[in-house]
């Protein structure tokens, strides 16, 4: 039987799109690691997955997040979805992990990106343009850098339903049947079941088709039967889509409002404040790069070459859907434009949504600059084009999924593996919200509070929470530190609280919710502990480092580290030195020495190393990391707080606070004393 060339011709874009798809798969699988998933948020999307895998049901209540008591699980599909897909692989490989398996789910979420991108540039335009907003949405760097593999979050399934629900939804304008309403309803269903604020594309929908009715009123082309079927059949999914909903005891209602919220006033939660991939941007050229995908390869030239490439390419899909009568092609591309243009103001995080839209958009405006074309010479030229584009596409994602990856850090999995081994099982463990998630998905254990964020219902609310979080690190006052974990303890037969290396650059915010100082205004009322790293080191001849740079801070080993601050040749001693020797806390206090004796000793010694040393003491406090690694300032106003005493005083200075867990970055104190409401121990 021989192979019939016109069937191959025909269906040739099949086989383009299935290759389009392998390579979406395979550039994100670049990053899986066996039993590794990437922190953070995924870590919550595990845990319920494996709650269902290993049971079967979801839970009635989030149990670990304690007092937080969240009744309302996160929208079930992707872990219904990766479990089913478990429990298939477990029957051929019974010795995998289901870890392993959400690493690799990921990145097959993330191609199936590429059908619904299809789906919609060729509704917009035809095959052509379908296949070039595949191929652009399926590499773009933007989108593959929160669609890898390891990535176990919601963003992957999102963005293949605000694709799928758009195409469905013009579809369904274009030609309002019944059947386009089921097509549609299914798609917005499966949405709902995915993500919170899946409400984002029907009020796109909603748009284009107000938009429509407008523009066919000022243009006198109305078809007001349509128009009426249309409004019908939309009113009819809002409502469908509250009743399922409902019955799935989602709470789709406060979704809606909680979107329009957000859009509006995002900082009604104060913890969005402090993500700034949260923080509303303008329309500068970087923000405009990152919301095109963010294909850059380091030429300038070629890069704004691309950049300029895509939006003239949208620009002439706007351009040709005003030539056409067709008011609701007009209408799509003038409201996807417009409402990507709203998202991308949102926040660096919501540009993988624009980019998803302006890359559709782009494809479908290629795919009708196609067909504008006529003259063969023309056409090779737009092929090649178009051929240099997605080869570029390729390259740039590719190039970043070689750096992507889950984050490997042995200080923390040796903290999760204390908690989770030797703790109690229902103790609570407190700390900043943001490892909330790693220590109810890899510890087990109870947390005060999260990343996912806790509305009304809960006992206290998020805002509650992180302010209560940031008053315990800030306060000099341990009793009072104590009686806000006691706020939290409830049933919790013991307390653990975590202080760690990556709050000293996270204290803004720390400081800003629990006191409400604001350093980014407020510097010199509040300011804030400093970081600097190694840059260089001097020897001398018997190997010994005699001298480490770290900037414009440098540290002399004498018989004991002095540091110091350079301007220019001119250098000040820190009134204090924090340093380690021989693994054990050291700490010199300057201001208990005979001053003007010690700097007399050392101006000879800062003469040789070219620097004029002051008479006076820097009155800030300085913390040399046992590695040597890195230093940390400490002003006076942080020098006495719970942090401090915690993380860098390893517990010097406190009597309620037992070190019972350290490394370099994370040290584990138990809370003790803590009663119950009945002033009984806590057994």
């Amino acid at each position: 039987m021989g192979i019939n060339f016109k069937v191959c011709k025909k269906h040739v874009h099949v086989f383009i799109l299935v290759l389009i798809f392998f390579l979406a798969f395979y550039i994100r699988a670049l990053s899986i690691v066996p039993e590794r998933i990437l922190s953070y948020d995924p870590v919550y999307m595990y845990r319920f997955t494996k709650y269902f895998a290993d049971w079967g049901v979801l839970p009635i209540w989030d149990e670990l997040s304690y007092y937080v008591g969240r009744a309302d699980i996160y929208p079930p599909f992707m872990f219904y979805l990766t479990a089913l897909i478990y429990w298939i692989v477990k029957f051929f490989i019974t010795e995998i992990s289901l870890t392993t398996v959400c690493a690799w789910a990921s990145a097959f979420y993330g191609a199936l990106i590429v059908i619904p991108a299809y789906l919609l540039g060729k509704e917009l335009s035809n095959r052509k343009g379908g296949i070039i907003a595949s191929a652009l949405v399926a590499f773009a760097p933007q989108i593959l850098s929160r669609t890898f593999g390891s990535s176990y979050d919601t963003d992957q399934l999102v963005l293949f339903f605000i694709l799928l629900t758009l195409y469905t939804g013009i579809r369904f304008l274009k030609n309002p049947n019944f059947y386009n309403f089921l097509i549609n309803l299914f798609a917005f269903t499966g949405f709902m079941l995915t993500w919170p604020m899946f409400w984002y594309t029907y009020l796109i929908i909603v748009a284009i088709f107000v938009f429509s009715v407008v523009l066919g009123f000022v243009f006198k082309n109305l078809e007001k039967e349509k128009i009426k079927i249309s409004a019908f059949y939309l009113f009819s999914t809002f409502v469908l889509l509250m009743i399922i909903g409902a019955i799935q005891k989602l709470q789709v209602a406060e979704w809606f409002f909680g979107l329009l919220q957000f859009a509006t006033s995002p900082e009604v939660w104060i913890v969005n404040v402090s993500i700034a991939e949260l923080q509303p941007v303008g329309f500068d050229i970087q923000t405009w790069i990152f919301a095109f995908g963010k294909f850059v390869t380091g030429l300038a030239f070629i890069d704004f070459a691309l950049f300029f490439g895509l939006l003239f390419a949208i620009g002439f899909g706007i351009y040709s859907s005003l030539k056409k009568k067709d008011i609701l092609a007009k209408s799509c591309f003038f409201m996807l434009f417009i409402f990507g243009l709203f998202t991308m103001t949102r926040g660096i995080r919501f540009t993988e949504f624009t980019s998803a839209i302006f890359l559709s958009l782009a494809g479908a405006g290629i795919g009708m600059l196609y067909s504008y074309v006529h003259r063969r010479t023309l056409r090779n030229f737009l092929n090649g084009i178009v051929l240099i584009l997605i080869f570029i596409a390729f390259s740039t994602g590719i190039q970043l999924a070689n750096y992507l990856g889950p984050d490997i850090n042995s200080n923390w999995d040796n903290a999760w593996e204390f908690l989770k081994t030797q703790t109690p099982e229902l103790a609570l463990v407190g700390t900043w919200w943001d490892p909330g998630h790693m220590i109810t998905g890899w510890a087990e254990r109870r947390v005060i509070a999260d990343g996912a964020h806790c509305g009304y219902a809960c006992m206290y609310t998020i805002n509650h929470r992180i302010t209560d979080l940031g008053k315990i690190f800030c306060t000099n006052d341990e009793n009072q530190a104590i009686n806000l974990i006691r706020k939290y303890q409830g049933t919790s037969p013991k307390v653990y609280w975590i202080a760690s290396a990556d709050l000293i650059g996270k204290f803004q915010w720390l400081q800003y919710f629990g006191t409400g100082c604001d350093a980014r205004y407020e510097w010199e009322k509040c300011p804030l502990y400093g970081l600097a790293y190694q840059t260089n080191a001097y020897y001398s001849e018997d190997g010994e480092a005699f001298l480490l740079e770290y900037g414009n801070i440098k540290v002399l080993n004498l018989n004991y580290p002095i540091a110091f601050y350079t301007k220019g040749r001119n250098a000040i001693i820190f009134k204090e030195i924090m340093f380690y020797e021989n693994g054990n806390l050291s700490i010199i206090d300057l201001t208990q020495t005979n001053t003007t004796l010690l700097i007399e000793q050392l101006r000879p010694i800062f003469r040789n190393l070219g620097y004029r040393l002051s008479s006076q003491l820097l009155d800030i406090s300085i913390w040399i990391a046992e590695d040597k690694k890195y230093v940390a300032t400490i002003p006076p106003n942080l020098r006495n707080n719970m942090f401090t005493k915690m993380f860098f005083l390893e517990g010097n200075g406190l009597e309620k606070f037992k070190l019972v867990f350290r490394n370099p970055e994370v040290k584990i104190y138990e809370v003790i004393g803590l009663e119950n409401k009945n002033n009984e121990k806590v057994l």
